[in-house]
């Protein structure tokens, strides 16, 4: 029995000596061939560590950290703009930004005017063993000494991209930085996925919903859009987003407050803008105050998107905390609003917030005007809270000249820029007419509306659009009715309301302008009865045309702004008569005896 398990023992371990001799033989074998085939190939001796080199060993963390300054380095300028030096916090904001990314190309933009320029900020920075001086300070002040691309503030962006950065930030980590060059390097593309099998399925059945993929942008394309990046100590109970709405032809600025970050015209609390060089310098002109509401203005014209990052900046040292600076900021801000609304040729402002206890104002009566500038404060978060629509006009004061101009040839000088009568005016135009018919009526003058307001009331029963003045016809042998009138026959007065009567030196017609400089108004045409025609009393031109008696009995109304107004009858005949040609021919006319 021994022997047989002594001899099953050395059969068992002569296999396995075999087996391992075997497994050597052909390992050896496969190796050797592979080195013969690597020689005759010519693909090198040692070709594994090179391997390793790429791909095997791992950074450190340094190296790690060095590369990612580096990316961000080459990829984006930090620009900051928009800050008042009699209050600032640059230094300590430009610190923390090259303790955590030195070499950072830093730009700071400085106004020219001594009320921003003035004290001068100056920046020094021990330099450690590897950094350079990349902090530059350059003023936007013209100066005939300097050439044009020394003026330009973009020819000093080296980057692709600019980050407008505002006063005090502190940046402990450049992770943010990352997410958002990473963020704004790629961008959505929707791909509509369909199904295979889909044969014996419905039509609606057969194509899934739309699936958003994201791509990198590729080096040399331009990005047209505008990262927004807020700051962590922006209030939550107000609404930061709103919906602007340029309408440049009628004059108008519209803002509506909005809670949704996708789509946010203009940001009105503190953020920081990333986006594209190229897109800045398409620009008419990027660094114009007040920044960045004038930069939102061109891109709006400009039809970039935007939206806002989930993630924030840390606020700096609080500034303006004092009233005396406060109040020093707010005035030249209000400066910089009405020269931004003057250089867009804007009059009419819209707001629309959601406030507790709003009501909806306009400019009429005892209005009192709203602040031009757009605060942080503009309109709460809180949605449900009603609507309050807020209307300002700019211009056309009783103080100030109107803004219609001379008037050649019946076209005002906005008629070749393309735009409408302002609407400042037309208010006051409205106001005007309004105060005249309510004048006419109390003392019983015989009176009908004429020429294109005529037209314009029974075209749309409004002022027409590019509407300058309003024509009041009435019967001469009641103008002693009116003591205004009556007095103005020998020389202006103002009545009791600040109203201008005057009569005109070129033909014996009155008129009424909202104030004495101000020379908005109405035109007053008196006519006289001469059997069965009706002439005009001693004006002339075109609209001192004679026509019949028959249209003034009876008289007719038509609805006009509001209120009826009366005018002659057979009204399409009439304007036909003084080659008026009317587009509508829905009109409300009712007859009514004299």
């Amino acid at each position: 029995m021994k022997v047989y398990r002594l001899r099953l023992v050395k059969l068992l371990l002569l296999g396995f000596i075999l087996a391992n001799m075997i497994f050597l033989y052909y390992t050896w074998n496969t190796l050797l061939w592979r080195r013969i085939s690597r020689a005759l190939s010519g693909a090198g001796e040692d070709p594994q560590p090179r391997a390793e080199g790429v791909h095997g060993a791992k950074l450190s963390p340094k190296d790690k950290a060095r590369n990612a300054n580096k990316h961000i380095r080459k990829s984006i300028t930090i620009v900051f703009y928009g800050h008042y030096n009699f209050e600032q916090d640059l230094r300590p904001s430009i610190e923390s930004i090259l303790d955590v990314i030195p070499n950072m190309p830093i730009l700071v933009l400085q106004e020219g005017s001594p009320e921003y320029a003035y004290p001068p900020v100056f920046f020094e920075r021990n330099l450690t063993n590897g950094e350079e001086q990349t902090v530059r300070f350059m003023s936007l002040a013209f100066d005939v000494r300097q050439t044009r691309e020394q003026l330009n503030p973009l020819a000093a962006i080296r980057t692709k991209y600019a980050l407008l950065m505002p006063d005090s930030v502190r940046v402990s980590s450049k992770n943010l930085l990352q997410k958002i060059l990473r963020e704004i390097n790629t961008k959505s593309r929707i791909h509509e996925v369909l199904k295979k099998d889909s044969q014996s399925q419905s039509q609606s059945q057969q194509q899934q919903p739309p699936q958003v993929q994201r791509v990198t942008v590729a080096p040399e394309e331009i990005v047209r859009h505008l990262l927004l990046v807020p700051f962590a100590g922006n209030l939550k109970s107000y609404s930061s987003c709103a919906k602007l709405n340029l309408d440049l032809p009628n004059w108008t600025m519209e803002l509506e407050a909005r809670n949704d970050s996708t789509h946010c015209d203009l940001f009105l609390q503190k953020h920081a803008i990333l986006l594209d060089v190229a897109v800045l310098s398409s620009m008419p002109e990027p660094f114009a105050l007040p920044f960045p509401e004038m930069l939102y203005m061109q891109a709006k014209i400009a039809n970039l998107s935007t939206s806002v990052f989930p993630q924030s900046f840390m606020e700096g040292r609080r500034l303006f905390a004092s009233f005396h600076t406060k109040q020093r900021r707010m005035e030249l801000r209000r400066r910089q609003f009405r020269e931004m609304y003057k250089k867009l040729q804007i009059k009419r402002l819209v707001r629309r917030t959601h406030r507790i206890g709003g009501k909806t104002s306009a400019r009429e009566g005892n209005w009192q005007p709203h602040s031009p500038v757009f605060d942080a404060q503009f309109s709460s978060s809180n949605f449900s809270l009603p609507m309050v629509t807020d209307i300002d006009l700019f211009g056309c004061e009783r103080t100030t000249k109107s803004c219609i101009g001379s008037v050649y040839n019946n076209r005002p000088f906005y008629y070749y820029l393309g735009k409408h009568t302002p609407p400042c005016c037309l208010d006051k135009l409205k106001t005007t007419f309004n105060h005249v018919l309510d004048e006419f009526e109390n003392v019983g003058i015989r009176y009908w509306l004429d020429n294109y307001a005529l037209k314009s009331a029974v075209e749309t029963n409004q002022l027409s659009p590019d509407a300058y003045d309003i024509d009041i016809s009435f019967n001469v042998q009641d103008l002693e009715r009116s003591n205004a009138m009556k007095k103005s026959q020998s020389k202006p007065t103002v009545d009791h309301e600040g109203f201008y009567w005057i009569k005109a030196t070129d033909g014996h017609y009155f008129r009424v302008q909202f104030s004495k400089v101000n020379q908005v108004g109405v035109n007053l045409l008196p006519y006289e009865t001469n059997g069965n025609e009706v002439r005009a009393s001693g004006f002339f031109g075109w609209k001192a045309g004679t026509f019949s008696s028959d249209y003034l009995h009876p008289m007719s109304t038509v609805l006009f702004l509001g209120r009826s107004i009366m005018c002659p009858n057979n009204v399409l005949e009439y304007l036909e008569a003084k080659h008026i040609k009317v587009k509508s021919e829905e009109i409300a006319i009712d007859d009514e005896e004299e």
